[in-house]
C-alpha cells in the first residue's frame, strides 16, 4: 500500500477470522471502520490516522 508511513507489516497468517473478514482492525484487532480499506482488510479509525490509511469515498 502506497502512501503508508511507518505502518507494520500485516501477517495474514497471524490474523484472526474477524480481522481477515474485515470485522476487526489488521492492526490493532479493534473495531474496523468499512471507511479505511487496507487492501481486502480494513482499519480503524486510530490506525488509519496514524498510518495515513486514506477514506474511501463516500
Amino acid at each position: 500500500m502506497p502512501g503508508l508511513v511507518d505502518a507494520p507489516v500485516i501477517h495474514r497468517d497471524r490474523l484472526t477470522e474477524r480481522q481477515k473478514s474485515g470485522a476487526s482492525c489488521a492492526w490493532c484487532a479493534g473495531t474496523a471502520s468499512p471507511r479505511f480499506p487496507v487492501g481486502d482488510l480494513r482499519a480503524c479509525e486510530c490506525c488509519a490516522g496514524l498510518y495515513g490509511v486514506p477514506q474511501e469515498p463516500a
